[in-house]
This record gives C-alpha cells, sequence and structure tokens, in this order.
C-alpha cells in the first residue's frame, strides 16, 4: 500500500459531492493550443463501499465501535499530457500513438473515534481503480492516516493530489475509461454495509 502522506487534515474549501455518487471531474488549465479542457473520466464513489467501521470483540453494536469513515466527496481537474506533444511526428505519418489525459484529484474523508477506541492514530485504506469497458485495468491502494488530537474525536482529511494518466481517443475523451473509488473492506465490513444501509442511487454531476 502507499503511506499516507496522501491525506492530511485540511479545512474544506471546494464543494463535496454526496455520498454514492457517480459525477465527472470539470478540466481546467489545458494547453494554449486548445481553447478548453480535454474530457475527463466519469468518476464513481461505491456505495457499497462508501463507508468503513471496524468493532472490537467481533459485536457490531454501537458500544464496541472503534471507527469509522466516509468518504464525503472528491476534488479534482483534467488538463492535456504535456508529453502529448512527443506524438505529433507520429501523428504526421499516420503511426500508433495514445495520448494521455491527466486527472488529479483529492479524495476528502471524514473519519472518528467510537465509544470503543483506544487509541488516537488509525490507518484507513482505500483504493482507486480504473476500469475499462466494465474490465479492471488498474488498482491504486492508498492509506488514509488519520492522528487525532486530545479531546478531538472526529476529524477530516483531504488527500494531496493523486495524479492518473488516462488514454486519450483523438478528439481528447478518455476512450471508455472510468474510475471507482471505496474504502478496502473486509468481507465482514462489506457484509455490515450491504446489512446495515440502503443502497445509494447514484447521480451524475
Amino acid at each position: 500500500m502507499i503511506p499516507s502522506k496522501f491525506l492530511h487534515q485540511s479545512t474544506l474549501k471546494s464543494i463535496l459531492f454526496p455520498l454514492g455518487a457517480s459525477f465527472f471531474l470539470w478540466g481546467c488549465a489545458a494547453k494554449d493550443s486548445y481553447d478548453f479542457p480535454p474530457a475527463c473520466p466519469k468518476v464513481t464513489v461505491l456505495s457499497s463501499a462508501s463507508d468503513y467501521y471496524t468493532f472490537s470483540n467481533n459485536k457490531d453494536d454501537l458500544a464496541h465501535l472503534v471507527t469509522k469513515a466516509n468518504i464525503l466527496g472528491i476534488d479534482g481537474n483534467c488538463i492535456d499530457d504535456p508529453d502529448n506533444g512527443s506524438n505529433k511526428e507520429k501523428k504526421r505519418k499516420h503511426k500508433a500513438y495514445t495520448d494521455k489525459i491527466d486527472t488529479t484529484m483529492s479524495i476528502v474523508i471524514q473519519v472518528a473515534r467510537g465509544p470503543a477506541a483506544q487509541e488516537r492514530r488509525y490507518q484507513i485504506p482505500y483504493f482507486i481503480t480504473t476500469i475499462k469497458n466494465g474490465n479492471i485495468v488498474d488498482k491504486k491502494h492508498f492509506v488514509a492516516v488519520a492522528q487525532f488530537p486530545d479531546n478531538i474525536d472526529q476529524i477530516t482529511l483531504k488527500s494531496d493530489k493523486i495524479l492518473l494518466k488516462i488514454p486519450a481517443t483523438p478528439d481528447r475523451q478518455p476512450d471508455g475509461y472510468e474510475l471507482f473509488i471505496g474504502f478496502q473492506l473486509s468481507p465482514e465490513q462489506l457484509a455490515y454495509n450491504r446489512d446495515h444501509f440502503r443502497p445509494v442511487q447514484y447521480k451524475t454531476y
């Protein structure tokens, strides 16, 4: 797993999307040769993996809750990969090439200590999976480190910027790629989410 220098406590200034949301990142800061940025891949927070609960003594009631975490939202944008310029000669000679869309995002996670918590530092694993036409082509693992100050039992973390390079079509579309985000859950945690939470209807932004 990638150690979490990626997450830190942050004051939120961006609009947060609801849990289970499926949305589009809006691009910005495009290359000078274009009047508008490339299209971003669709990003979905998996409703069944957007909550993270740990309990003590194998009992899933509130008195035994150690930690809980929620994915609150994602902030991001897209630009043309700077290396795309090196493909111009291949284009001119009609040779095979693949441009990329640089997709940059930050994940916002809220973490809370429960009544059974004994420590003030917890690690919360999460992932970003890249899907093309229904098939997994890549999965990256991260760890959010929640360090609770004294007398504080709930904090909000915002990751450093995470960069993903997504293959693009000639017209600067994400070529069928989508991104899925969620907590890395054990079978027991996944079953708990499915038993205790109603499915969230996906909403596209």
